[in-house]
């Protein structure tokens, strides 16, 4: 006799139709709403891993059947409880370190590339330039890096963009360092390390990292790779943006952690 697969216990069922509920609707949402982003597309694949794991409730006429249901069931709670905690856990070091640090003084100050529409800067982008301003209006002899490269659909570097926005705002060209082939944060922090040195002809001691308060953790854990201290200047998101983009930095931390 073959082998029968039901879902017939209380459980098993809710935990489905509850997955799959939260797949639909998140779907739905990305579709008509907010768009494929990062945030609908976990919201998603939790969904598909909660009908998963009501499946894992399911019974048969077959012992070693329901004896695997049960190791898959067991499985994927250490899983989801391993994933909440590290998730809970990461998202409150982002979230603790997605404020400015109390005292910015540093002499070079860089502002992390955050996308363009067009040859104007993103949204995103112009929160930071603006932190940027506010940075150089404070520290009459601070200079700053506009970090960013040339994007794969850009005609034109996130740096020269950078550039234009800080120049319109009042400030001297002379005080903007472009740095314009990075493609990622660690690029931006390590080719700034270098642009700085070649311009003082000597590493410098502290550097000020401007970019998104959900992104402060991360870029700050990475320019401590290549600078001694570290300041943060963190620009406001809003906060639509800000759970979409913390849920995607609990992925790139922990890359960031695995890798380094």
């Amino acid at each position: 006799m073959s082998a029968q697969l039901q879902l017939n216990t209380k459980i098993g069922k809710y935990l489905f139709r509850l997955g799959i509920t939260l797949a639909l609707s998140s779907l739905l949402a990305a579709l008509v709403i907010f768009g494929l982003t990062f945030g609908m597309a976990f919201i998603m694949a939790v969904g598909a891993f909660i009908a998963l794991f009501g499946l894992t409730y399911s019974e048969s006429n077959d012992a070693k059947i329901d004896r695997m249901l049960i190791l898959s069931r067991r499985f994927l709670l250490g899983v989801l409880l391993f994933g909440m905690l590290s998730f809970a856990w990461i998202e409150t070091l982002v979230f603790q370190a997605a404020k400015s640090d109390s005292v910015i003084n540093a002499k070079y100050a860089v502002v992390l590339g955050a996308g363009l529409r067009g040859d104007k800067p993103s949204q995103t982008l112009k929160n930071r330039l603006d932190k940027g301003v506010e940075y150089l209006r404070g520290n009459p002899e601070a200079k700053i890096v506009a970090a960013g490269g040339v994007g794969a659909a850009a005609a034109i570097s996130e740096a020269e963009v950078m550039k234009r926005y800080l120049t319109a705002q009042g400030i001297d060209e002379k005080r903007i360092l472009l740095e314009d082939k990075s493609t990622t944060t660690d690029e931006n922090l390590k080719f700034t390390k270098e642009l700085i040195i070649a311009r003082e002809g000597m590493p410098i001691h502290a550097i000020t990292v401007i970019t998104s308060d959900y992104h402060l953790y991360r870029a700050k854990q990475i320019a401590g790779k290549y600078y001694p201290q570290v300041q943060g200047l963190a620009a406001k998101s809003a906060p639509l943006l800000k759970i979409n983009y913390a849920i995607r930095e609990y992925f790139a931390v922990t890359k960031f952690w695995l890798l380094e």
